[in-house]
């Protein structure tokens, strides 16, 4: 299986991505071909809102969201990895749904919108929350980015088969064994 992690941290070395590389390396155990991209790396411009994508099936501007676009198609599963900033997935991932919408969906006058490009793709969901448990669930924190996520899935087709949250990252030093255990159980656990 092809799995392409989505990096949405503005640090390459942050927790999102130590999160993102046991699930890699659980996956890798079973032969699964990996890779990582990291949206700081990357050269992707705001949308304008100008629609034409719902025609088009992509963006018009073409800039790094190719690679984005190329990464999805050649994918079976797809790590869409953000921290949380304030209840909403980080400005990267935002930037990066927005710009992929007409590639992933195709709104009709009528009813549900056709999916186009990741139909039937799986998906992996991760964020990390400086909220403490549980009240990053209680004040909406983790939910409300998860949520964000979890509704691209759902109208593009992607079946998520698997969540991950760290909370209480502000007071966290290292990321506790039992969080990495539980990352690597989860790309272990990917056919």
């Amino acid at each position: 299986m092809r799995i392409t992690a989505i990096n949405g941290s503005p640090r390459k070395d942050g927790r999102i991505s130590k999160i993102v590389d046991e699930i890699i390396k659980g996956a890798e155990e079973n032969g699964h071909e990996c890779e990582m991209i990291y949206l700081v790396d990357l050269n992707i411009e705001d949308c304008t809102g100008c629609m034409s994508c719902q025609e088009k099936g992509a963006c018009v501007f073409r800039d790094d969201i190719e690679k984005i676009e190329e990464a999805i198609k050649r994918s079976d599963l797809i790590i869409w990895a953000s921290p949380t900033h304030w209840a909403n997935v980080s400005g990267l991932m935002l930037r990066v749904f927005e710009r992929l919408f007409g590639f992933l969906i195709k709104e009709q006058p009528k009813g549900t919108p056709l999916k186009r490009n990741a139909k039937d793709k799986k998906a992996i969901l991760v964020t990390a929350c400086s909220t403490a448990g549980p009240f990053n669930w209680i004040y909406n924190q983790s939910r409300s980015c998860i949520s964000r996520m979890r509704e691209m899935c759902k109208w593009s087709g992607q079946e998520i088969v698997g969540t991950f949250v760290l909370p209480g990252t502000l007071t966290m030093k290292d990321i506790p064994e039992k969080y990495l255990k539980k990352a690597r159980e989860i790309g272990r656990r990917i056919k």
